[in-house]
C-alpha cells in the first residue's frame, strides 16, 4: 500500500483559518476535499436545508405536482411503487408518510424480487386498479416497457416515474420522468432514489404552501436510503444525511427506535458507518429473500408486538442471507484461489442455477474488492439470467452494458454497480462484449494508494480533536474519513477475530500511554510471534465509541508499516 500525503498551501490555510475562525486541522481537511471557496466552506459546514435546490428546477415537475394535487382534490388514491432495496423502500414509505400527513391518500407497493423482478409491471398495475388507485409514482425504479405504461393509461391511471439510475429502458417523450441524471436543468445529479422522492415531496408541499416541517422531521428515512445506496455525501446528499442524522435523534418512526434498541445503538451518537453496517443490512435482508413489503411495513407499524415480529424476521432473513452469501462466496473463492497467476485475471463472469438472485450482488462486491477486478455473477432461472455486476475505479460497468443494450432484456445501475437480465442464449455474446469493454478501458485503478491528510500524533487526540473532526462529518462516499499518520508505536496484546481471523484488536503504546485500537482486514500484516519486538507506523482515524456504557476514543487503523 502506497501512502500519498495531501499537500497544502500554507498561505491559503492561514487565510481560511482567519476568515472562518476555524482550526488549522479543519481547514486542511476542507481543502483536501476541494472545498476552498468561502461560500462553499460555509455551505459545507452548515449543511442547511435552506441551501437545497429548488425542486421545480426539474423539467416537468409542475406536471408531476399537478397530478398529485388533482388526486388530493378528487380524493383519489396515490400508490408509491418502490424498488425492493433499502433505497426503494425508504423512498416509498417517506412519500407515503409525508403525503398522508397533508391529506393525500397514499399507500405503497413493493414488488417481490423473486416473482416480479425490477420495474413497474402489469401485476402491480392491476393491484393498484383493484384498489381504485389513480396515480402511480415509481421511486428508485422505472417501467419495464412502454406497453405497461399504455396499460396503466387505459385503466385511467397516471404514471409518474422517479428514478436516479442512468437509463430508463424504452424511455419515450410521453413518459413523465423525474431523474436528475436525465435532467438538463437540475444541477445536482447524484441524489438517491429516496432523495428524488424527497424532491417530489418538497415540490408538492411548496405548491400547496404547506409548512415543510414534516418533510424535515422524517429526513432520517431519506438519510438511510441515501447511505444504503452509497451516494456521494456531498452537496444535497450531505444536507440530507446531516439533517437526517439529527432527525434520527428524535425519530418519529417507532420501528427505528425499536431497531436501534435491538442493535444497541444510541440515536444521539449514531454514525453513517452504523447505518451502513448495522441498520441497512437488516432492512435489506428482507428484500433479498423476497419480503420487501415487510421492510416497508416496518416503518409504519405502531404495534410493539408486530414490530418485534418484524425485527425477528429481519434477524432470521439476515442470517439466511449470510449463509447463502458465504456459500456462494466460498464456492467461487475456492476456485479462484486455485489459479496460480492471479495477476492475469482481468474479470470474473460466472453463472449458476443454484445461486439466489437476491444475494449475488453482495458476493460480487466482496469478490471485486478482494481481487480488484470487475465481477459479474449471474443467477440462472428458466431461460433467463439475472446478473449483478460490481466494478472497480476506472472501469465503468454501466457504460459497457449501455454499449450492448440491444443484447439485454433490461439493465440499469451506476458506474461501479449495475445489473441486467439476459436470455440464456445470449450469455456468450454478453461475456464477449464485457471482456472487450474491460479490455478497452484506458483508466488504471491505483488500488494501492491510500490518501493521507497529515501527520497527527496520538497523544494529541482528545475530545476536542474528535469534536473538530465532527465538523467535517458525516463521512462516506466522496467525503471519506480523515486519515492521519503516527509512528514509533508498539502493539500490546493483539487479539485476532472475525471470519478467518481477518481483523484484530490491540492497544497502541507510545511514551508509556495506551490507546485502544482495531484494524479491519489487516490481521495478515501482524506476525503473532514477533510483533512485540517491533515498532510500527500506522494510518488511522480516531472515533468515539460506546464500550461497557462508557464513551471511549478508539483508534481505527487503516494501514500498518513495520519500522524495525
Amino acid at each position: 500500500m502506497y501512502w500519498e500525503y495531501n499537500t497544502y498551501d500554507e498561505y491559503q490555510v492561514k487565510d481560511k483559518v482567519e476568515k472562518h475562525n476555524l482550526s488549522i486541522e479543519v481547514v486542511k481537511l476542507l481543502l483536501s476535499r476541494g472545498i476552498d471557496s468561502d461560500d462553499n466552506i460555509q455551505k459545507f459546514l452548515n449543511a442547511s436545508v435552506e441551501d437545497l435546490e429548488d425542486p421545480f428546477d426539474f423539467e416537468r415537475m409542475e406536471e408531476v405536482v399537478e397530478k398529485v394535487i388533482r388526486a388530493k382534490d378528487n380524493k383519489s388514491k396515490v400508490f408509491i411503487y418502490g424498488d425492493y432495496d433499502v433505497d426503494g423502500i425508504t423512498a416509498s414509505v417517506y412519500l407515503t408518510i409525508v403525503f398522508n400527513l397533508i391529506g393525500i391518500e397514499t399507500s405503497y407497493y413493493i414488488p417481490n424480487r423473486m416473482d416480479e423482478g425490477y420495474g413497474l409491471n402489469r401485476q402491480a398495475i392491476d393491484y393498484v386498479n383493484e384498489r381504485s388507485g389513480k396515480v402511480i409514482i415509481t421511486v428508485d425504479t422505472g417501467i419495464n416497457s412502454l406497453e405497461d405504461f399504455e396499460y396503466a393509461k387505459s385503466l385511467g391511471i397516471d404514471v409518474i416515474i422517479t428514478d436516479h439510475h442512468k437509463i430508463i429502458k424504452d424511455k419515450k417523450e410521453k413518459l413523465l420522468v423525474i431523474n436528475p441524471k436525465l435532467s438538463k436543468n437540475y444541477r445536482f445529479k447524484y441524489l438517491s432514489g429516496a432523495g428524488v422522492g424527497f424532491k417530489v415531496a418538497c415540490a408538492v408541499y411548496k405548491k400547496l404552501g404547506v409548512d415543510p416541517k414534516h418533510l424535515y422531521e422524517h429526513l432520517d428515512i431519506v438519510m438511510i436510503g441515501t447511505i444504503a445506496d452509497v451516494m456521494p455525501l456531498t452537496d444535497e446528499n450531505r444536507i440530507i444525511v446531516k439533517n437526517g442524522l439529527i432527525a434520527l435523534k428524535d425519530t418519529k418512526i417507532k420501528g427505528l427506535r425499536s431497531l436501534l434498541r435491538y442493535l444497541k445503538l444510541s440515536p444521539k451518537n449514531i454514525s453513517t458507518t452504523d447505518i451502513s453496517f448495522f441498520v441497512s443490512p437488516l432492512l435489506n435482508a428482507l428484500g433479498r429473500i423476497g419480503k420487501s413489503r415487510t421492510g416497508a411495513d416496518f416503518f409504519l407499524e405502531g404495534n410493539d408486538s408486530e414490530l418485534y415480529s418484524i425485527i425477528e424476521d429481519m434477524k432470521k432473513s439476515n442470517n439466511k442471507r449470510r449463509i447463502l452469501e458465504r456459500k456462494i462466496f466460498n464456492e467461487i473463492n475456492d476456485e479462484v484461489e486455485k489459479i496460480e497467476d492471479k495477476d492475469s485475471l482481468k474479470y470474473l463472469f460466472l453463472k449458476s442455477h443454484d445461486w439466489h438472485p437476491g444475494v449475488i450482488g453482495v458476493v460480487a462486491s466482496r469478490l471485486s474488492v478482494r481481487y480488484n477486478i470487475p465481477v459479474i455473477l449471474i443467477s440462472l432461472q428458466n431461460n433467463f439470467g439475472k446478473a449483478s455486476c460490481r466494478s472497480v475505479a476506472g472501469i465503468n460497468i454501466f457504460n459497457i452494458l449501455n454499449d450492448m443494450s440491444d443484447t439485454l432484456v433490461r439493465f440499469g445501475g451506476h458506474d461501479l454497480a449495475a445489473g441486467f437480465i439476459v436470455a440464456k442464449s445470449q450469455l456468450e455474446i454478453v461475456e464477449s462484449a464485457i471482456a472487450k469493454g474491460i479490455g478497452e478501458s484506458t483508466k488504471k485503478y491505483k488500488k494501492d494508494i491510500i490518501k493521507i491528510d497529515y501527520n497527527y500524533p496520538l497523544e494529541m487526540v482528545d475530545d476536542n480533536f474528535i469534536g473538530e473532526l465532527a465538523k467535517i462529518s458525516p463521512f462516506g462516499s466522496a467525503n471519506p474519513y480523515p486519515l492521519f499518520v503516527d509512528s514509533d508505536l508498539k502493539f500490546v496484546r493483539v487479539k485476532k477475530f472475525g471470519v478467518e481471523d481477518k481483523h484484530f484488536k490491540t492497544f497502541l503504546e507510545k511514551n508509556g500511554k495506551l490507546y485502544s485500537a482495531v484494524g479491519f482486514n489487516l490481521a495478515h500484516k501482524i506476525d503473532e510471534d514477533d510483533y512485540m519486538d517491533k515498532t510500527f507506523e500506522i494510518v488511522y482515524y480516531p472515533e468515539k465509541i460506546c464500550y461497557n456504557n462508557n464513551k471511549i476514543i478508539q483508534i481505527k487503523i487503516e494501514d500498518i508499516r513495520i519500522e524495525n
